[in-house]
């Protein structure tokens, strides 16, 4: 399972499990589907790490020791590196 985790995703949403994708809604998004949608979008709309890292904090006040905010770095991660 290790090496699925850690492999290379071509969007954010070919990592994101129905499960993931209801610890994200409600760890960041307060329970709002439609933000949890136009965050993933943004997000998957961006190339680098970086541009991430500063539309998330332009844009959200995440707690980085959640779980969902965990969670979507790794995505990121996989996807940008």
């Amino acid at each position: 399972g290790e090496e699925i985790h850690n492999s290379r995703i071509a969007s954010l949403r070919d990592g994101i499990g129905l499960n993931d994708k209801f610890l994200m809604i409600r760890d960041l998004f307060d329970g709002d589907g439609d933000a949890y949608e136009e965050a993933i979008n943004a997000l998957d709309e961006l190339e680098t790490l970086d541009d991430c890292m500063i539309h998330i904090i332009e844009n959200y006040a995440w707690n980085p020791d959640s779980e969902g905010s965990k969670f979507i770095m790794q995505l990121l991660e996989r996807k940008l590196s």
